[in-house]
């Protein structure tokens, strides 16, 4: 109302303004000619008000001008016929532009507003798109449609189960009547009984409802119009999409960690049934033979029995203590007991282990007689070794040289060991530190379950150190790991290193 004063202020300024206009420009022109300089004050004026205050201004202008410039002056008379048109034309001109300047603003408006709502649903899709948790999806669309439309807003997420949670609050039971009626019917509900507007919208997905939103306007209000329903609409539909596309993508993940957890047990229990089965065997049927009291059997042969049986034990020894090692990597973190260790030491431990199996096989070791001690645990270490001993054993023929060789490098002391076998292809280096993977050059029956160089991995990072796989220079593969120095050995390294000491001599050894 105040807003139609203002106008109707702004038309009598306008006649009063035409009429100074007129009255100095009176001596100079004609009758008709006054009459367009009101018709242009009528213009303006409809340019910026309504209908009703155009028609307003548009009649004072006529009562004016009758009275004070169409004889007799000051007196207020019918018009004539030849002034008649032109009376008639202001006021239908003042309604015309009046009409269409409403329809140009209305559409200007609408424009505007779909303006805003495309830019809202965009700038909503793509802060939804690069957002995969449920909880954050939730807390975008709060945040957005609190900005869009200032309310309060609540987003009831469906259960597992296919349910929809109670809203929390003081007014929580006629909240969760309502969003339960919009979870329901899949259509908005509007309420304003508690003397504030609220609309409950259903998140839909493409199989349905995925949650409920709920806005609960702060400004007082009693409705809302088409435009905002829609967007409110829009905003929920995206938001739901998003919802049900973070817990698709959730679904999928479990299922793809069920598959490869059921593939790593298939795998696990092909390994374990082939390499349990392959020395059992063997120890029964070595047991039998000694067993049978018909069996006339010389000392060598029983002796070759008794060694078939040990190495079989030993063969399952490390099958068991391979799995073992690999349920507790799996399990957490490893917990070390690290201590100061010789590597000489760590390896003539493996070595000596190995006598029987290296048989006359030569062992090459390239050692510094002033090599540092390391931390680390010696247990987990000695199972490295003897892991990368097997498989040096195993992918190499019988009567070649095991290669082994320490140093000290930029970031440790680094151990290597090395065969004379066919090697590791270029694209399986990487690989073959991966649970339960064999390389092309693994034999179905050498006794090999995929998890040496795996567990060999895990004690290494463990202990802050590298492991990587390489060819060696002269054919075969290379498995070299790095160690931590220990505190002290680390002090006196250095000490000798700023010294200038002489180059430190190196143990080479073969043995045969």
């Amino acid at each position: 109302m105040r807003k139609q004063l203002s106008h109707v202020a702004l038309g009598l300024f306008v006649v009063g303004v035409s009429t100074i206009a007129s009255y100095f420009a009176r001596p100079h022109t004609q009758l008709a000619d006054l009459i367009m300089i009101y018709l242009l004050g009528v213009v303006i004026v409809a340019l910026r008000s309504s209908v009703l205050v155009s028609l307003i201004t548009a009649l004072c202008a006529i009562t004016v001008f009758d009275f004070l410039f169409i004889p007799p002056l000051m007196v207020l008379t019918a018009p004539e016929p030849n002034n008649f048109v032109m009376f008639l034309v202001m006021p239908v001109v003042a309604a015309v532009v009046s009409v269409l300047n409403q329809r140009l603003r209305r559409e200007r408006a609408l424009a505007r507003r779909s303006e805003a709502s495309t830019r809202t649903l965009y700038l909503l899709a793509q802060d939804l798109s690069g957002t995969a948790s449920a909880e954050q999806l939730v807390a975008l669309g709060t945040r957005h449609l609190d900005q869009v439309f200032g309310a309060n807003v609540c987003v009831l997420l469906a259960t597992p189960d296919g349910q929809l949670p109670a809203p929390s609050g003081s007014e929580s039971r006629g909240r969760a009547k309502l969003a339960q009626q919009a979870w329901t019917k899949c259509a908005a509900v509007l309420d304003d009984t508690a003397g504030e507007l609220a609309v409950w919208q259903p998140l839909l997905g493409s199989h349905g409802p995925v949650g409920v939103i709920g806005l609960t306007f702060r400004e007082e209000r009693h409705a809302l119009d088409v435009d905002e329903l829609r967007l409110i609409e829009a905003c929920a539909a995206q938001l739901g999409s998003a919802v049900e596309r973070a817990s698709l993508g959730t679904a999928v993940q479990r299922v793809q960690l069920e598959v490869e957890t059921e593939r790593l047990r298939s795998a696990l229990l092909s390994a374990v049934s082939h390499d349990l089965k392959t020395p059992l065997a063997a120890i029964i049927a070595a047991g039998s033979t000694l067993r049978n009291p018909d069996a006339r059997l010389d000392l060598a042969t029983r002796a070759e029995l008794l060694n078939t049986i040990v190495e079989a034990a030993e063969r399952l020894d490390g099958v068991v203590t391979n799995l073992l090692s690999a349920t507790r990597l799996d399990s957490g973190p490893i917990e070390l007991s690290t201590n100061a260790e010789e590597v000489e030491e760590l390896i003539g431990a493996v070595l000596s282990r190995f006598s029987e199996r290296l048989g006359e096989r030569r062992v090459e070791l390239d050692i510094p007689k002033d090599l540092p001690q390391v931390s680390v645990d010696a247990q987990l270490i000695e199972h490295v070794l003897i892991n990368l001993v097997e498989n040096a054993l195993r992918y190499s023929p019988e009567g070649s040289a095991l290669h082994i060789r320490a140093g000290v490098g930029s970031d440790g002391v680094f151990v290597e060991v090395a065969d004379e076998g066919p090697g590791i292809l270029p694209d399986e280096l990487s690989k073959v530190f991966e649970k339960f993977y064999r390389g092309s050059a693994a034999r179905k029956n050498d006794g090999g379950t995929g998890l040496g160089l795996m567990i060999c991995r895990a004690a290494i990072r463990a202990h802050g150190g590298r492991i990587s796989a390489q060819q060696r220079a002269g054919g075969g593969a290379a498995i070299e790991f790095t160690l931590p120095i220990a505190a002290r050995a680390a002090e006196e390294h250095e000490v000798r290193a700023l010294e200038g000491s002489a180059p430190a001599e190196r143990r080479s050894a073969t043995r045969v």
